[in-house]
């Protein structure tokens, strides 16, 4: 019996399930709504209302209670939805043709474009189930085999089943797999967060005091319908407006540190340099440079552990994309430092002097005899000191998921090529997570080699405005031999962030960081840099709308591009343009 009122998408899901089911007398627990796509809606749909077909509602139920409110719900759903797709599709393919056709084509929508923003954090907290996924949706399309861990291939192989369950032995089977994998013990373990609920003035006091997050539900593409009333754009979220989540800092730095890696700052500085920084719309907001090397610890709980075993499969993936195509970004190299040379405003300096020996001045022998000055002949000496550096800033949010390898490549062909132009080049990837704007120097100014850049690796969110106040200390603090600075930053001119604008006095509930609030924000951080004769530019990759923000964000000094692959060339074009101006 039908309990829950639907509106008229989630009605539409709900005809799509119950069509699948074979029957109409229930409601279904999940529904795929609104990712903006309807096939991809339809069949995911499909999966859910067979799932319900061949196992029943009490046997769903029962499966999915098993972890409901645990602090691994999300992703034992997304897991476990991955294990039913499987064994469904195989039992029905053959009575449905058009199946395999929207399967297909399910699997290609998951990589076309670029990941929506609600599926940033999701990624950064999940990324045992983006690699499941991506390993699942890269075989159906036929992309190149995903590279997994030798412990993900196990844990792909016991959900990719070759003999569908029956209905008794469905749950067993799952929580086997699960304990099997130290997934889920079968004991349901419930997030202990303080959560503290304020409303009105008092609410406005807390705020001002207390770091903020946004509440947002991480699940993608399916979702429970009691969630599908807070719905938009394909995730659930809360409407409640005077949720304080109450974040034990310290915890958070710890966090920050296992994740991506040791502060090369001290903790007195640090706290300095936010004290500075994080201010106006960054209040509340915390700063981590890193080189990315781990302090040497016992007991490191196993996240850590997975997470730092997925960091280094993603260098070995970028390892191997680049050397797969190692003479193409050879010649790639090889053209971009001819373009730069070729500038006549990088050109080198040659300045002419008397010497002792070279070639001879014959205007000058006459001073050998009568003044004996042996000084008579000419040498050259080159002025090879650099008259700018360059920093190369890279976007590692999880909108670029699916770009790690060619952005890695792409990041190494313009080091390489400065470093061949003997211009100084930096190289930092950023992102945020849990209200820290992490930076990775993967390349200092003094490093010749390049190989650190293939560490990039993609997660969290972007907070724009506090990065471009981020590397404005970093060149504060060591500018590199030339007094001089370009800034290049790879950007989807979308700057956005789970931590919240806390609220002002303009603005006394405070904002999200996102949309034309964060624009705005970027835009001025990018003035403040120009103002202080930091030369900025960025390659734009993005949609049509966000080119609109790329526009307001650096005015005219920015170039677009459609593809990653074209990011050198194109970062090669912007250090010509700018030549003209720093070596004046």
């Amino acid at each position: 019996m039908r309990t829950i009122s639907y509106t008229a998408k989630e009605r539409r899901a709900a005809n799509q399930v119950w069509n699948a089911a074979e029957r109409y007398n229930f409601d279904p627990l999940f529904l795929a709504v609104e990712t903006g796509d309807l096939d991809s809606d339809l069949y995911m749909n499909l999966i859910i209302g067979l799932a319900y077909k061949y196992y029943g509602e009490k046997a769903i139920s029962t499966l999915f209670g098993y972890w409901n409110g645990d602090i691994s719900q999300a992703m034992l759903d997304d897991l476990t939805w991955l294990y039913l797709e499987h064994v469904l599709y195989t039992e029905e393919a053959l009575k449905r043709p058009s199946m395999t056709d929207l399967r297909v084509y399910y699997g290609k929508a998951f990589f076309a474009g670029e990941y929506k923003l609600s599926r940033q954090e999701w990624m950064s907290k999940n990324r045992l189930v983006y690699n499941m996924q991506s390993a699942r949706w890269s075989s159906v399309s036929g992309k190149k085999k995903v590279l997994l861990t030798p412990n993900e291939q196990k844990l792909y192989a016991e959900l990719t089943p070759q003999i569908m369950p029956e209905t008794d032995r469905l749950i067993d089977t799952v929580l086997a797999i699960y304990r099997k994998f130290n997934l889920f013990d079968g004991v349901k373990h419930e997030k202990k967060a303080l959560r503290l609920h304020f409303t009105g003035a008092f609410a406005r006091i807390m705020t001002r005091i207390m770091p903020v997050s946004s509440v947002r539900n991480n699940h993608v593409m399916v979702m429970r319908s009691s969630e599908a009333d807070n719905m938009t754009g394909g995730a659930a979220y809360s409407k409640k407006k005077d949720n304080i989540t109450y974040k034990k800092e310290n915890d958070d730095c710890s966090y920050i540190e296992n994740c991506f890696g040791r502060s090369v700052i001290s903790e007195q500085t640090l706290t300095k340099i936010e004290k500075e920084l994080c201010t106006g719309s960054h209040t509340g907001c915390h700063l981590w440079f890193t080189d990315g090397k781990y302090i040497t610890k016992k007991n490191i709980p196993k996240e850590f552990l997975h997470l730092r075993e997925q960091s280094q499969l993603q260098v070995e993936r970028n390892h191997s994309y680049y050397n797969k195509n190692v003479r193409l970004y050879d010649s790639l190299i090889a053209h971009m430092v001819e373009q730069i040379r070729n500038s006549e405003y990088i050109s080198q300096k040659t300045d002419v002097i008397s010497g002792q020996s070279g070639r001879l001045d014959t205007t000058k022998v006459w001073r050998a005899e009568y003044i004996e000055d042996n000084r008579i002949f000419h040498t050259y000496e080159d002025d090879n000191q650099p008259s700018f550096t360059v920093d190369l800033l890279l976007d590692a949010s999880a909108s670029r998921l699916q770009y790690q390898e060619m952005l890695a490549a792409q990041g190494v062909i313009i080091a390489k090529s400065l470093v061949e132009c003997n211009i100084p080049v930096r190289v930092t990837r950023f992102c945020s997570v849990r209200g820290y704007t992490v930076f990775h120097i993967l390349k200092s100014f003094r490093d010749k080699k390049c190989d650190n850049i293939f560490n990039y690796y993609a997660a969290g969110w972007n907070r724009d405005g506090l990065a471009f106040r981020g590397i404005g200390k970093i060149l504060d603090m060591n500018p590199g031999v030339a007094d001089r600075h370009l800034v290049i930053i790879l950007t989807d001119a979308a700057p956005n962030d789970s931590q919240r604008i806390l609220p002002s006095q303009d603005s006394p509930f405070g904002h999200d960081y996102s949309d034309d609030i964060s624009v705005n924000d970027a835009a001025n951080e990018v003035r403040a840099l120009r103002d202080k004769g930091i030369h900025v530019s960025a390659v734009f990759m993005g949609n049509d709308a966000a080119a609109n923000s790329a526009e307001k964000i650096y005015r005219k000094e920015f170039t677009r591009i459609r593809r990653i692959d074209e990011l050198a060339n194109a970062a090669g074009r912007l250090i010509q343009k700018e030549i003209q101006s720093l070596t004046r």
